[in-house]
């Protein structure tokens, strides 16, 4: 294994964290996103950009244009999230029954990361 993938093993693993604090934040709030989910859906967002542009790239894993398809949605999810977040626009949805939804985008790129990760290294 070499240098690259196993910095992105690591960022793996705080994918998991994250995606765990998620959770966590999910079950303590009382209602609505609060700033900590908002924290760590950007963070995720970040963390699958490195893993998407830099990591792909050093490995020389090939990112089919489905999966790109699918980066640009999870990044347009979370940037949905966070302008409903401050205000600029109003999703009924995120104040009732769609708490669950601040826990997507974690839960988005950890698949992403996962898919990537283990059939890489089941081949």
């Amino acid at each position: 294994m070499g240098k690259y993938e196993k910095q992105e093993k690591m960022l793996w693993y705080v994918q998991i964290l994250i995606f765990a604090a998620a959770i966590y934040i999910y079950y303590d709030m009382k209602a609505g996103g609060n700033l900590g989910q908002v924290i760590l859906a950007v963070i995720s967002v970040l963390s699958l950009t490195i893993d998407r542009f830099y990591y792909s790239k050093k490995i020389g894993q090939d990112v089919y244009f489905s999966y790109s398809i699918a980066y640009g949605l999870i990044a347009l999810f979370c940037l949905m999230l966070v302008l409903a977040y401050v205000g600029v626009f109003h999703l009924e949805i995120l104040n009732t029954s769609g708490q669950i939804l601040w826990i997507m985008t974690p839960a988005f790129v950890l698949l992403w990361k996962t898919k990537f990760i283990a059939f890489r290294e089941w081949k």
